[in-house]
């Protein structure tokens, strides 16, 4: 059984926009919108409306920011309950208390040495302020406005800080991180007000229901498993269970939501996670060595990723739907690498050589199958399968129709088409486009209205089309060559040579063939004269790599520039090195 420390599942991003149900400038994304977050927070005794109801659109006085941030942390019986001095001589009476414990402690400050500013209102950023100062004990309030940006601020301040704006961060504020007391660091704001009895978890459960995004905990291993259910931070329900391997929901902030218990190389188990009370229910158990993951929700019927890896083969799996209590196994069946993609009525699940449509009634098979390698601007979609015999690139309309397609045998090819994990891994592909031509290892094509044309099926890693005869200059290595280099961590395919492809088809060599990698070649570009531009790689730090430009005329190259890291790494004189080693390789401008 492996160790399961914490896996936590959040149901909501937070973003900055003006909601259609948002009181004030700031909304934190939150599934209730401003009136029901400040209900939320009247009923923890965190907020206080007006003689006229909560007033959300009204702006707020630095007094009753005062009033809200002491009854925030917790400390309104202690303000009233005291005697506090302060300063300022501007500041009403009833509000005398707040403005008092809050200066004496440190969390806020006057406008002026005599005046608090009591009947301004205040701005977002002094509400910010007061936040940060209560949580954190600093003025630095760049973890509330992180996911709005800086933009935030002066929006707000513009449109006026309202009340309402004043209870979105405050909602805010339960989930971040408390940071002001050593004993208390790492709980969540709200947890430390539970903590001190300003409300219990029952009341934030039963107040936040709706209101706040939720999480779901599982920590401990195996009987010792505890599934939490969390608001702000607060574990609200728990249940002891069975370990769990992870949590899910199809679609991020709307349940059902469901937890998978076992291990992988075990019997897992899909389950429901019901509240009221809270609990599992069980809705498959798969085969032994079966993995179960989520793939998407549509509609009321969400489906789940069964997947199989044998040590000795490629990758299977089925799939499973769950609607309410009833799962079912469906007939798809894929094998090797497969891909999941937005679709009309649905998602369409592609395969190698085969494609389904899943819907909110069921799964249809669809003729189109393959990986999708690019989708074009008129719709047409690109797809490659690929096999140990064959590349297939095909072309379909935006309704799943087939269109065009061609073959690039794999056969005859010196390096490896499968790797040690039995996945396809050298055979030839497409690796870019753009908005007439698809190339790669695979060759390049000409793509118009979904029609393919074949240019060359050599490797084409780069490009460049004469208008003026009609040619295509490109990157390439002989077939029975395979020439990689690693850069940013990861490795890339290039070529070693450049081919002209002719009208015609016809390949003409326009460097004689070099040993293997002695040129690592980027780019190409044909020159208004016809000369032809290129550059070259060569290694300036680990997975780093330096280019060289080089001009090839009359079958002889000559180096003209470098990049500064060359220089850098390798001397000032790295270009005369270079020119001196083509030179001896028999294609520089200086050789015999």
């Amino acid at each position: 059984m492996k160790k399961l420390v914490s896996i936590r599942f959040a149901f909501m991003l937070l973003t900055f926009a003006a909601g259609a149900a948002n009181v004030g400038t700031i909304d934190n994304g939150y599934p209730g919108d401003t009136e029901a977050q400040a209900q939320m927070l009247y009923d923890l005794g965190l907020f206080r409306g007006t003689e006229n109801g909560f007033e959300l659109e009204k702006p707020m006085t630095r007094a009753e920011a005062a009033a809200m941030l002491t009854r925030f942390i917790g400390a309104e019986e202690t303000a009233l309950a005291g005697e506090w001095s302060h300063p300022f001589t501007d500041v009403p009476e009833w509000a005398d208390p707040y403005v008092g414990y809050l200066y004496e402690n440190g969390l806020t400050k006057g406008v002026s040495a005599a005046a608090y500013g009591a009947q301004e209102n205040v701005t977002c950023g002094q509400y910010c302020t007061f936040l940060a100062r209560a949580s954190r004990g600093e003025d630095d309030y760049n973890f509330l406005i992180f996911d709005y940006g800086e933009q935030m601020l002066a929006d707000c301040d513009a449109a006026g800080f309202v009340r309402g704006d004043a209870v979105s961060l405050s909602t805010r504020l339960l989930r971040e991180t408390y940071r002001k007391n050593g004993s208390e660091e790492g709980k969540s704001v709200a947890q430390v007000l539970v903590d001190k009895g300003v409300f219990t978890a029952e009341q934030l459960g039963e107040a936040a229901q709706g209101v706040m995004p939720f999480d779901y905990d599982a920590d401990g291993d195996g009987a010792d498993t505890v599934l939490c259910y969390k608001i702000a931070g607060v574990t609200v329900e728990s249940i002891q269970t069975d370990e769990i391997d992870f949590i899910c929901t199809p679609e991020q902030d709307v349940p059902p939501v469901y937890a998978v218990t076992g291990a992988y190389g075990e019997e897992e188990t899909l389950c429901r996670i019901e509240m009221d009370p809270m609990r599992l229910v069980p809705l498959y158990t798969s085969s032994s060595g079966v993995r179960i993951s989520d793939l998407c929700r549509i509609g009321d019927t969400d489906y789940f990723d069964l997947s199989v890896r044998p040590k000795d083969g490629l990758e299977t799996m089925s799939v499973l739907t769950v609607q309410g209590d009833t799962a079912q196994l469906t007939d798809i069946t894929l094998e090797g690498d497969w891909e999941l993609r937005p679709w009309t009525d649905g998602q369409l699940l592609l395969g190698a050589t085969q494609g389904w449509l899943l819907a909110e009634d069921g799964v249809q098979q669809m003729d189109i199958c393959g990986l999708v390698f690019t989708e074009r601007a008129s719709g047409v979609l690109v797809t490659e399968s690929i096999t140990a015999d064959r590349t297939e690139i095909c072309t379909w309309t935006p309704d799943g129709q087939p269109i065009d397609s061609i073959a690039v045998p794999n056969s005859g090819l010196a390096y490896p088409i499968l790797d040690e994990d039995a996945r396809v891994a050298y055979a030839p592909s497409l690796e870019q486009s753009n908005d007439v031509y698809l190339w790669g290892s695979a060759g390049l094509y000409q793509e118009q209205d979904g029609l393919l044309t074949q240019i060359t099926a050599r490797p084409a890693y780069d490009y460049s089309y004469s208008a003026a005869d009609g040619s295509y200059v490109i990157v390439t290595h002989a077939p029975d060559r395979f020439v990689e280099y690693s850069e940013s961590a990861a490795l890339q395919r290039t070529g070693d040579t450049l081919v002209c492809i002719l009208p015609d088809g016809t390949a003409e060599p326009l460097l004689p063939e070099l040993p293997e990698s002695s040129l690592l070649i980027d780019t190409v570009n044909i020159l208004p004269d016809g000369r032809v531009e290129f550059t070259t790689m060569k290694s300036t730090e680990p997975r780093r790599m330096g280019r060289f430009t080089c001009i090839l005329e009359n079958g002889k190259v000559t180096i003209t520039d470098a990049t500064y890291d060359i220089t850098m790494i390798w001397g000032e004189d790295a270009l005369a090195k270079e020119q001196a080693r083509l030179d001896e390789l028999g294609v520089g401008v200086n050789a015999p």
